[in-house]
């Protein structure tokens, strides 16, 4: 008995080149989106000249109460 493989056709240099061109389209756009995500982390929408009270937003209550979940 004589097993045949089945024939595989040569790789071809433009299919080659095709995904290289795609590949590197893609650690493009990549780079391009983590730059982009740095830049909007570092704009923020907060005041940089504001100085903040230490527990300026917390309030003692006036009696004690107990919550039960």
């Amino acid at each position: 008995m004589i097993l045949l493989r089945p024939a595989r056709p040569p790789m071809r240099p433009q299919s080659v080149i095709a995904g290289g061109v795609v590949g590197l389209a893609f650690a493009v756009m990549l780079v391009a989106l983590m730059v982009y995500r740095m830049k909007k982390k570092d704009e923020g929408s907060y005041a940089l000249d504001e100085q903040k009270q230490p527990n300026g937003g917390y309030q003692k209550p006036h009696r004690q109460e107990e919550f039960l979940a």
